[in-house]
């Protein structure tokens, strides 16, 4: 019998797919915690290489291998059992291997895609905020969750921009791990006005914050425009939009800020979208985080 010339032909050598498939879910898995936008898409691409060049390469072998491994009786088989048992291993693996990856991958990446409508909170007439000076305005962001959503602003009046009224509304958590700031200044508490809205009652304390904020737990410091001044805080305090609407100031969503330039109503702000305590809105370093929860 004249010998088969697929067996005379040169097959690759030993491959490198399943090491680099490794990396590939190695990389994966930092890419989650380290960054979802950048280095986990690097690493499924990489996986998804190596899975294909192991799938094609993994029933190449030698002359010799496959002489030692098929009996004569199946010199004519065209798909041989080795085989068969190679890619069936293979794909019982992947699908473990996904049962266990893509839990913690929806896990990890949906709430980052899951949209929460911000509640519109109702301050007050905004002739109720005197020019120039700051109130602390304290609200539940979320009136059915009860005091767990009780949340604290420092408001301060701008007076008109051109036409349009303007204020500045800080978040009053610091940026670090969001303990409540207080203002480096006298709270004036006999002066304390309770207004009713439609998220419940509303307490506003005038105050007068000449040095700015400070977090009493771990020091970090604000001036009065929110810029981080000293303190672990990686960035400025986190501000909320505002409108007006039939005379009244209503507080929209809540943003961060790397930084602020100017002062009150021609300051011009930095602005992110809202970002976790303790991460940095800019610079190199804000990199190292992944996605945040669309809120």
């Amino acid at each position: 019998m004249a010998p088969d010339p697929k067996l005379n032909e040169q097959q690759a050598g030993p491959t490198l797919a399943p090491i680099v498939f490794a990396i590939g879910v190695a990389v994966i898995l930092a890419g989650l915690v380290v960054n979802l936008e950048v280095i986990a898409p690097a690493g499924v691409a990489i996986t998804v290489l190596a899975a294909v060049a192991w799938i094609r390469g993994s029933g190449k072998r030698s002359p010799a291998q496959t002489k030692s491994l098929e009996p004569a009786t199946n010199e004519g088989e065209r798909f041989p059992r080795s085989r068969l048992l190679e890619r069936a291993t293979l794909g019982l693996g992947g699908l473990v291997a996904a049962g266990v990856a893509l839990p913690a991958i929806g896990a990890a990446v949906l709430p980052a895609f899951s949209h929460t409508k911000a509640r519109a909170i109702d301050l007050g007439p905004i002739g109720a905020f005197p020019e120039g000076e700051f109130v602390i305005a304290t609200f539940l962001s979320d009136p059915q969750a009860g005091e767990i959503s009780r949340r604290a602003a420092f408001v301060r009046n701008n007076g008109f921009v051109g036409k349009s009224p303007s204020f500045t509304i800080m978040s009053s958590r610091c940026t670090h791990v969001g303990c409540p700031t207080q203002p480096n200044g006298p709270i004036f508490v006999q002066k304390e006005e309770f207004r009713r809205t439609n998220v419940g009652e509303i307490k506003v304390v005038p105050t007068l914050p000449a040095g700015g904020f400070g977090c009493p737990c771990h020091g970090s410091q604000f001036d009065t425009e929110g810029n981080r001044t000293a303190g672990p805080a990686p960035r400025a305090l986190d501000r909320y939009q505002f409108s007006i609407r039939n005379g009244r100031l209503i507080l929209g969503p809540i943003y961060s800020v790397s930084r602020v330039d100017g002062a009150a109503g021609t300051a011009r702000i930095h602005s992110f979208k809202r970002l976790g305590d303790g991460e940095p809105a800019s610079g190199p370093e804000s990199l190292l985080y992944p996605l945040d929860p669309i809120s």
